[in-house]
């Protein structure tokens, strides 16, 4: 496959190969990593049907370049903007989104951010059963077009939900805390796992929906959750996993630091009518110092941290709760193999299960489950 943006933008690794090939080199530099750690092989590798148009959000940038305003991705380790029309990651509605965004500046003579002046800095979109969810990043809410934006926008997606953010900061933060509604549906609202979702433009969501869900019912299998056990779901976000932990439990303590994800995670409880879940905001560290493990019956703890990897003290606390399992999801190789060194070195317990999942095909990224037991 061969990629016109490729030689500027950082945003892919490895596209020249197939995708066997390319998904090869990282599992084995997966199984590399956890060789410090275990003898253990990867058991399993969930991998993607089509590794192209995968991706579900995009994060487009604007500048202007000799009176041209250009949209597109930084080059790598750069703030020089990739002018695009298309990217083989993502579907063809980022190819219309941009269309778009291009004929709305062009028509209302918008300019872009620059060195202190101009309006439009980022688009970032999610667009998931075509639906579509905009957020543009813009220094100030005084600016025309915006019904144009909004009907254009409807006329080419099944549903919109319309915010801005505005964001004069001075550094290449994509948001700034202000969100304004605009127009259209306040959330993007689908479905997942029999689970009613809405989404908010700060909520996390996977962008490869396809293998998250895959992964998200592996890890449920792995716990073996029952009407008695008790989830603890550290790093929860916008609670997908809890609720879907919550279906079969007893019981589920839901931890997130982020308040909005928090909000987010008490109205997706609400209007999916799961009343067993606790959610608690907080840091991991704090919150689960709260949690008593006396009464919790059968305990399980599933954690799915963000790039850090655990605090020292999280994983004091979860050994305290003595889960009868602990199910590790990651995004960084690295922090989980160091982590898990730490909650097997006890001997405690041991590694039952190692699995890959390509969340991201052509990067250098690969996601993690690991499973622990009591030995």
């Amino acid at each position: 496959m061969k990629c016109k943006y490729s030689k500027y933008c950082g945003g892919c690794d490895d596209i020249e190969l197939n995708y066997d090939d390319h998904l090869e080199n990282k599992i084995t530099a997966l199984q590399d990593d956890f060789k410090k750690i275990t003898d253990k092989e990867i058991s399993e590798v969930i991998k993607n049907y089509y590794p192209l148009k995968y991706r579900n959000k995009i994060h487009l940038a604007f500048t202007e370049l000799k009176g041209k305003t250009l949209i597109g991705f930084f080059e790598e380790n750069s703030t020089k903007v990739v002018d695009i029309n298309e990217c083989m990651l993502f579907g063809d509605w980022a190819k219309i989104l941009i269309d778009i965004l291009r004929e709305y500046v062009s028509r209302f003579k918008l300019r872009a951010y620059k060195d202190g002046v101009g309006i439009l800095r980022y688009a970032h979109a999610r667009c998931i059963d075509n639906k579509l969810q905009l957020t543009l990043v813009v220094t100030t809410d005084n600016f025309a077009g915006r019904s144009w934006l909004y009907n254009k926008l409807c006329s080419k997606f099944n549903d919109v939900s319309f915010y801005l953010n505005i964001n004069r900061r001075t550094d290449r933060a994509v948001f700034d805390n202000r969100f304004k509604y605009v127009n259209g549906n306040k959330y993007l609202e689908f479905e997942i796992m029999g689970l009613k979702v809405n989404l908010t433009p700060s909520s996390f969501l996977q962008v490869n929906l396809p293998v998250a869900i895959k992964m998200y019912k592996k890890a449920n299998e792995l716990l073996e959750i029952s009407s008695d056990t008790t989830v603890i779901d550290l790093y929860s976000g916008i609670g997908i996993t809890s609720m879907m932990f919550a279906k079969t439990a007893k019981q589920v303590f839901s931890i997130e630091e982020v308040e909005s994800a928090v909000q987010n995670a008490k109205h997706m409880a609400k209007i999916n009518n799961l009343h067993n879940i606790n959610i608690i905001q907080g840091k991991c560290e704090d919150s689960l110092a709260k949690i008593k493990s006396d009464n919790l019956g059968d305990v399980v703890v599933f954690v799915d941290p963000a790039r850090a990897g655990l605090d020292r003290s999280v994983i004091d606390y979860i050994k305290d709760l003595n889960p009868r399992k602990i199910v590790y999801m990651s995004c960084n190789p690295e922090t989980c193999v160091s982590d898990c060194k730490i909650l097997l070195s006890d001997n405690k317990y041991t590694m039952s299960n190692i699995i890959a999942g390509d969340m991201f095909p052509y990067t250098k990224h690969i996601e993690t489950i690991v499973c622990m037991q009591k030995a």
